[in-house]
C-alpha cells in the first residue's frame, strides 16, 4: 500500500513538471485553471463586471478602438499561443477577450451595440452590465448567444457613406442712379442688376478618385438712354461648366482629366445697333484636356495648378455664319478646332479677416500661333448673412481675331464692376 502511494505522488509531481516545462500543455493547464477560477468567482457572486479586464464580457458587443488597434498590430497574438510567463494573468486574460471580439467585429458586425465613445457618452459599462446581467458558465464551451433585449435590444443603422457633396451660392446685386436733365455736370439715368449662381457637385472617395463639377451662370441687364432702339440689353453673360476627373498618385499631386463648356444665353446688342455681336451658341467654346492637378492647401488658402502640356483640346462654334470671323473662325465655316498647352490656376475660396471671400480663376491657352488668357477675381465683403458688397474684376487677351482689338487696349479686355446686394450660400 505505501508503495502504491509513493509511486501515485511520483507520477503527480512528474505531470506537473511536465506542464511548467511544455508551452501547450502549460497553455491548458492554466487557461482551465483561470476557468475555474473565474467560474467560481462569478458563481460565488464576486462583482467582476467592475473590473477593466472583465467588464466587457457582461455588457454587449461594443467596437472598442483599443481592440482594432491591437488587432492591427504587427505580431499581436489572438490569445491562442500565449506563452505562460510573457504575460500577467489579467492581461493574458484581455488578450483572449479581444480576440472573441475581433472575431465578433469581422463575423457579426451587425451584432455591436455600440461604439466606445458612444458608450462614454451615455453610461458606463458597470451601469450596462447591471442593467442586464448575464450569467454565463465559462467552463462550458457552448457558444454564448447574446439576448436582443439586452441594454434596450441590438439596434444597428449601418449607413452606406456618400461621397457626394454639393454646394452652391446665390448674388442678386442692384444700383440705379437717377440725374435730373438740369444737373450742371450732366450725366444719363441708368439701372442695372445682376445674378449669379454658382452650384458645386463633388465626388470624393477619400482615397484615389475625386470628381468635380462646377457650373456658373452669369447675368446682367443696364439701361442706357442714349441707345434708342433698346430698353435695356445685357451687359453681362456666361453660362459655364467645368469639371475635372483625378486620380491621386501622390498627396496633393493627381492624373486629371478637365473639360470645360462655355457659352451665354441672351444676345447682346451694341449701342444703337441692331444687330447683336454675340448670342447662345455665338460663340460656344470647349475644351478637353489630359494633364497633372497639383492641390495645396494652407490654413485660409487652398489652391489648384492644373497643367496639361500639349495635351489640350481646343474647340470653338459660331452659330450664324457672319460673326465667324468675329472670333477667330475662318469666314464661310462654323467652327475651328486647335490642340496647345493649357495651364488653370484656381482659388477655390479663401477668407480672409472672416468677412472677405476671395474667388479666382486664372486660364492659360495657346497652340503657339494665337493665345488666349484669362483671369477672373470676385471679392465679396459679408455684411450679415443674407447682404454683401461684391466686386469683380475680369482681365482677358485674346489675339485671335483683329476684330478685337483696340488702339488703346490692344488685344487686352477689361470689366469691372462692384454692387451692393443679396448674397446666399449653402
Amino acid at each position: 500500500m505505501l508503495k502504491k502511494f509513493i509511486s501515485l505522488v511520483f507520477v503527480c509531481v512528474s505531470l506537473a513538471g511536465f506542464a511548467q516545462s511544455n508551452g501547450l500543455v502549460a497553455q491548458m493547464f492554466n487557461a482551465k485553471i483561470d476557468s475555474l477560477l473565474l467560474a467560481s468567482s462569478v458563481s460565488g457572486g464576486g462583482d467582476l463586471s467592475s473590473s477593466p479586464v472583465y467588464a466587457r464580457m457582461f455588457t454587449p458587443p461594443v467596437l472598442y478602438g483599443s481592440v482594432i488597434n491591437r488587432g492591427f498590430a504587427e505580431g499581436f497574438d489572438y490569445g491562442d499561443n500565449v506563452t505562460p510567463n510573457a504575460l500577467g494573468t489579467d492581461e493574458k486574460r484581455s488578450s483572449v477577450i479581444d480576440a472573441l471580439l475581433l472575431d465578433v467585429y469581422k463575423n457579426h458586425p451587425t451584432k455591436v451595440y455600440m461604439t466606445e465613445e458612444e458608450l462614454r457618452s451615455e453610461v458606463s459599462a458597470a451601469d450596462i452590465a447591471k442593467e442586464a446581467p448575464l450569467t454565463i458558465d465559462l467552463a462550458d464551451e457552448t457558444p454564448i448567444v447574446v439576448p436582443e433585449n439586452v441594454a434596450g435590444g441590438l439596434k444597428t443603422t449601418v449607413k452606406k457613406p456618400n461621397y457626394w457633396r454639393t454646394s452652391g451660392s446665390f448674388d442678386l446685386k442692384f444700383t440705379q442712379n437717377y440725374i435730373s436733365p438740369n444737373w450742371s455736370q450732366g450725366g444719363e439715368n441708368n439701372r442695372t442688376m445682376l445674378a449669379l449662381l454658382v452650384l458645386n457637385f463633388n465626388y470624393d472617395d477619400k482615397d484615389k478618385i475625386t470628381f468635380t463639377n462646377k457650373f456658373d451662370a452669369t447675368l446682367g441687364f443696364t439701361t442706357v438712354e442714349a441707345d434708342t432702339l433698346h430698353t435695356f440689353k445685357t451687359n453681362n453673360d456666361k453660362l459655364r461648366l467645368e469639371s475635372t476627373l483625378g486620380y491621386k498618385i501622390v498627396k496633393n499631386l493627381d492624373i486629371a482629366v478637365k473639360s470645360k463648356l462655355e457659352t451665354q444665353s441672351l444676345p447682346n446688342y451694341p449701342t444703337n445697333t441692331p444687330d447683336f455681336v454675340s448670342k447662345c451658341m455665338a460663340p460656344f467654346y470647349a475644351n478637353f484636356s489630359f494633364g497633372i492637378n497639383y492641390k495645396p492647401s494652407w490654413e485660409n488658402l487652398a489652391l489648384e495648378v492644373y497643367i496639361a502640356p500639349l495635351s489640350a483640346f481646343n474647340y470653338r462654334f459660331v452659330r450664324y455664319g457672319w460673326l465667324a470671323s468675329r472670333y477667330g473662325i475662318e469666314e464661310g465655316r462654323h467652327h475651328s478646332k486647335d490642340y496647345g498647352t493649357q495651364v488653370v490656376v484656381t482659388v477655390p475660396n479663401a477668407t480672409f479677416f472672416k468677412i472677405l471671400n476671395w474667388w479666382s480663376r486664372a486660364e492659360y491657352y495657346t497652340n503657339y500661333d494665337r493665345t488666349f488668357f484669362s483671369w477672373e477675381n470676385k471679392f465679396d465683403i459679408k455684411l450679415n448673412r443674407y447682404f454683401s458688397v461684391s466686386m469683380l474684376v475680369h482681365t482677358r487677351f485674346d489675339d485671335t481675331s483683329r476684330a478685337l482689338y483696340d488702339e488703346s487696349y490692344g488685344y487686352w479686355q477689361v470689366k469691372e464692376y462692384m454692387m451692393l446686394g443679396l448674397s446666399y450660400s449653402w
